[in-house]
């Protein structure tokens, strides 16, 4: 008998077409990570709504490959701002991207779940950052950061520091290439993005770490965001 699932919370990250009227779908789910599923005869459903993004789901598959049979899926949209839509598909895309199919990741789905929530109003550019890195984090693709990777001891407000992939923040000379204030790294660890820096510092810093984990992949949802921000 194959094993089945059944009214797992989800998400969908990425949708589609399948042959004349199915979809095969990408959902991140709370208990199951990511999963692939194909949703027979879908786009005959006149309720469209659970298979769209940024939509709560509860869903129900069946089958032990890699490809599921999705049995059953219920949908409860919830009050995205518009404005938020492109951020959140290169978040989704991202999350396709890095995250290992069918290994649970509660704390990133969490993450994401809340996210989400938060859209009802503008995450903006620290919103987005803040996920970036817990998602980083979470994934073990940073070292701690609170610290200098050579010599241990704790960020100083006073010196400066460059960022290494794999490594974290090296205390270095302030005429260094791309080095920053130990007090800008020390707001951004804070999570406080008033100053213009610090949102400088956590694009340059989770855009080379994430760059370097997609091991050449491209998202095309975040050159589109990045093109609309340079023009604002």
């Amino acid at each position: 008998m194959e094993p089945r699932v059944s009214d797992q919370i989800s998400f969908i990250l990425r949708r589609r077409d399948w042959q004349n009227s199915s979809l095969i779908l990408d959902f991140f789910t709370r208990d199951h990570g990511c999963i692939r599923a194909i949703a027979r005869g879908a786009r005959r459903n006149p309720a469209k709504t659970p298979y769209q993004p940024f939509v709560m789901l509860s869903i129900s598959w069946t089958g032990r490959q890699e490809l599921k049979t999705l049995t059953g899926i219920e949908g409860q949209a919830l009050p995205v701002d518009e404005k938020n839509y492109l951020a959140l598909l290169y978040v989704n895309e991202l999350l396709g991207a890095l995250l290992p199919q069918g290994e649970s990741n509660p704390a990133i789905f969490a993450s994401y779940q809340s996210l989400l929530q938060q859209s009802v109003d503008d995450i903006g550019e620290a919103g987005l950052r803040r996920f970036e890195l817990e998602l980083m984090k979470q994934l073990g693709y940073f070292p701690d950061l609170t610290v200098d990777a050579v010599s241990g001891q704790e960020i100083q407000a006073e010196a400066f520091y460059q960022f290494v992939i794999n490594s974290g923040f090296v205390a270095c000379a302030d005429s260094a290439r791309d080095s920053v204030s130990g007090r800008v790294v020390i707001d951004w660890i804070r999570g406080d993005y008033q100053q213009d820096s610090v949102l400088r510092l956590a694009k340059t810093v989770l855009r080379s770490t994430i760059d370097f984990n997609l091991h050449g992949k491209t998202l095309k949802s975040r050159d589109v965001l990045l093109e609309m921000m340079r023009r604002k």
